[in-house]
């Protein structure tokens, strides 16, 4: 048996570096933590589990403000990080009153030995982040029996977002947008899809985001019928529909939007499919509120595209939630049985991509509010007749 380093609470109240200011989140997000765990030390108690391991790094985020790696073990009377020495200073910054659990026999034998050390007999684990290898392992450890898996404790917590949330989301949108709307202002053909990639993301980065959402989906021409396309070395050319889905990240919080554009004046089919979408969209958006079934949005918005023509040539769910991940729940699909509530952003994106001309999405950000919903995105869509 590996020896687990544990660093007390009394030991991990680390003040920074010299002169430092100590614990610098504030009392509100403290409280939110506090708050957050205890949605999953209720679960432990109406299911008879001792502790909980979570693994997901949103959820661990989520939950006490760690952003390095590891497990976070929480149970009725506290918790602790089980990470490694690369992260034993940032664990003490970010969530001083955890315990720092540290093993020379990696971050899983950190749990087990955390675990042990805890008198843990039966454990609860996500088994969507889990793996086959880690399940094992524990397995060996407390026995079938004593393991309890779970998918959604955390999941359907982080659906709702609370102010601080909604105000890091609306951040990140609003930085997107102003280095989106002034990057296609002055598009032009000439550039590679890398190159204007790379343009797009450098503005997104010097105008204050942390960090890119996801890696920026940048189609011209016949690839824009590829729904997450990469950039390539394809120039961009008078003529070319281009479309734009990007996201950037502030304080760990993601914003995503995607505009289709036309290098020149939009032919008649551009122009047609293109106010399709854009049809589809209002529609689908006038109906987000309090109450709203997903799977009903996501029919408005197809229905209205299958009626022009188009339905086969929509091949992905309407929308889905955003928050510390770019995708996550709600889904806004056929098959969902999602419902919104005031506080969860959402997407609502319809496309139509054919193959060998090209495709077109119209994608905003929205906060559903007690009446109704908030389009947190601005950039401009399409005007006089599609054309710049």
């Amino acid at each position: 048996m590996h020896r687990a380093d544990i660093r007390l609470p009394e030991l991990q109240l680390y003040s920074g570096p010299a002169g430092g200011q100590g614990d610098h989140r504030g009392t509100n997000l403290v409280s939110a933590y506090s708050s957050r765990q205890a949605v999953v030390r209720s679960w432990l108690s109406e299911n008879d589990v001792c502790a909980m391991v979570i693994s997901s790094a949103a959820n661990i985020r989520y939950l006490s403000g760690f952003t390095g790696e590891g497990h976070l073990v929480l149970f009725a009377g506290g918790g602790g990080l089980c990470t490694d020495g690369r992260y034993e200073l940032q664990a003490a910054e970010e969530s001083p009153e955890l315990d720092c659990v540290l093993s020379s026999d990696g971050h899983l034998g950190a749990v087990i030995e955390y675990a042990r050390a805890q008198g843990v007999e039966r454990l609860g684990f996500e088994e969507n982040v889990v793996t086959y290898a880690a399940y094992r392992r524990l397995e060996e450890e407390f026995g079938a029996d004593a393991l309890r898996a779970t998918s959604s404790i955390t999941q359907d917590a982080r659906t709702v977002k609370d102010d601080d949330e909604i105000a890091r989301i609306r951040r990140a949108a609003g930085i997107v947008d102003e280095a989106l709307t002034g990057f296609l202002d002055q598009l032009q053909p000439g550039m590679t899809e890398k190159e204007a990639a790379f343009e797009l993301d450098r503005r997104i980065l010097t105008g204050g985001a942390d960090a890119i959402a996801f890696q920026t989906i940048l189609a011209s021409g016949p690839s824009a019928a590829c729904p997450h396309a990469r950039p390539s070395s394809r120039v961009l050319r008078e003529g070319d529909m281009v479309k734009v889905d990007v996201g950037g990240r502030v304080d760990g919080y993601c914003s995503d939007i995607t505009r289709t554009v036309f290098l020149g004046d939009p032919d008649e089919r551009f122009v047609e499919v293109y106010s399709l979408v854009y049809e589809a969209q209002g529609a689908a958006l006038e109906r987000v509120g309090p109450g709203a079934e997903c799977r009903e949005l996501d029919e408005i918005a197809r229905q209205i595209i299958s009626d022009g023509g188009y339905g086969d040539a929509f091949s992905h769910g309407l929308g889905h939630g955003v928050g510390l991940e770019v995708h996550e729940a709600p889904r806004l699909s056929a098959r969902s049985t999602d419902t919104l509530a005031p506080g969860m952003v959402v997407t609502v994106e319809p496309g139509v991509y054919l193959e060998g001309w090209g495709g077109v999405r119209i994608e905003d950000l929205v906060l559903v509010t007690e009446r109704g919903y908030e389009v947190l995105t601005g950039t401009p869509k399409w005007r006089d007749d599609c054309g710049r």
